[in-house]
């Protein structure tokens, strides 16, 4: 149980926020950044972190990211503009992402960010952008599509050495006037095990090779999708034992030390998942257990969309903190429940088989939900959660809830 938490504080909390929210510990991420760093650093010097906006672009998270030292790394333009808005200095900007306008780019190479090239199309983009700017130092890397034979699987995204589109990018690339390609970048979550990444690392390290003949590149990027610090209940539930930062740390600096010594290029890793999981809460409320046949459900004000990015049968790690309030009418669940949301979907699976008995008024918090959740929590059926956070003896707000009149301000009729 965690010490911040009690059914009456909670209550409280979620009676003023209307029944759900989000609560963010910043010193999880502080924990996990050193933890990270440490494991890296004490395997290979050269390295950087890059915070996956897409992940949870919560502005005071990306705020102490870049006072730490992180890169912003951002898929798309809104995310791009978002980090100028916190404050992030464009030379430590990476731009990532399938879909950047002519715009976008532009912005990107005034303000010295690096901009991954993620297809043979973009690659004449820049070309052509390149023409068109030719005073300005162009930083580009290139997401490389690697064909590691993930078990069938094929990723879209990157430029396909089998296709031979990352050869011809190059040559654009190098044919266009201050354009310097720095580093290569890949990254894919269909194998999350430290032995892929050292297989990932040890074929970036081939082709930089041959894309970097005279003289090693700037970066490697190895992508994101490592795990972090996960509650055994939940990592139980995983195919693979979870790796640590150590065991993750060993695999991709081996090769990479053996290769260029302590003095490579820089290693840089970027992760979503493995470094934000932890640092947000779930807190929502049983509104009436009600029981079909033979199942039991707690009807919640939580909802599966505002903490699964897509529905799966993994249980969040999950607590409860049972209700004070004594009343003989309420009904009790049978200890084996499933939570669902508010929503008129069936799917709306928070938790299959929770072991505890429920009633009305039982506050729930599910753990490790800070990836993928508040970013992609929508105004469906009811609007999105606040975001709060336990500071110097009292919550604070650092995002409202959306409330209609704020909805509706959006909208023209």
């Amino acid at each position: 149980m965690n010490k911040l938490y009690s059914w009456h504080d909670t209550n409280a909390l979620l009676d003023e926020h209307g029944g759900v929210a989000y609560v963010f510990h910043s010193q999880n991420f502080l924990k996990n950044v050193e933890s990270l760093r440490t494991a890296f650093k004490r395997n290979y010097r050269n390295f950087g972190i890059g915070l996956s906006y897409k992940t949870n672009y919560l502005p005071k998270l990306c705020s102490i990211a870049d006072r730490l030292g992180l890169y912003a790394e951002v898929v798309s333009g809104m995310e791009y503009q978002l980090a100028k808005a916190i404050g992030v200095d464009g030379r430590n900007i990476i731009f990532n992402g399938p879909g950047k306008s002519l715009e976008e780019i532009q912005q990107a190479f005034s303000d010295g960010a690096l901009v991954n090239v993620d297809s043979l199309s973009e690659a004449i983009l820049i070309n052509g952008i390149a023409h068109d700017m030719p005073g300005i130092t162009k930083r580009v890397g290139l997401r490389c599509n690697l064909d590691l034979q993930w078990k069938g699987r094929e990723s879209r995204f990157g430029l396909s050495e089998t296709s031979g589109e990352l050869e011809r990018a190059v040559a654009v690339l190098r044919d266009a006037p201050n354009v310097f390609v720095e580093g290569l970048h890949c990254h894919t979550s269909f194998d999350r095990s430290a032995e892929s990444y050292a297989r990932r690392m040890q074929r970036l390290i081939e082709l930089a090779d041959t894309i970097f003949p005279d003289a090693p590149p700037k970066f490697l990027d190895i992508g994101g999708g490592i795990f972090g610090p996960v509650p055994e209940d939940l990592a139980s539930q995983f195919a693979i034992r979870p790796p640590t930062y150590d065991d993750y740390a060993q695999a991709i600096c081996a090769p990479l030390k053996a290769h260029y010594g302590d003095d490579g290029p820089e290693l840089i890793i970027e992760p979503g998942v493995g470094l934000l999981a932890n640092v947000l809460d779930y807190l929502f409320r049983v509104d009436h257990v009600k029981q079909v046949g033979s199942r039991w459900f707690a009807v919640t004000t939580g909802a599966a969309h505002q903490i699964k990015i897509v529905p799966n049968e993994v249980n969040p790690s999950t607590v409860v903190y049972p209700s004070t309030i004594s009343n003989h009418e309420t009904m009790i669940s049978d200890s084996n429940v499933d939570l669902v949301g508010f929503t008129c979907l069936e799917h709306d699976v928070i938790y299959r088989g929770f072991s505890s008995a429920l009633k009305r008024g039982d506050v729930l918090v599910s753990r490790n939900v800070g990836a993928y959740s508040m970013v992609i929590s929508s105004d469906f059926i009811r609007t999105t959660p606040p975001v709060l956070e336990y500071m110097g003896g009292e919550w604070q707000v650092l995002r409202e809830k959306v409330t209609v009149d704020k909805l509706l301000n959006l909208y023209r009729w």
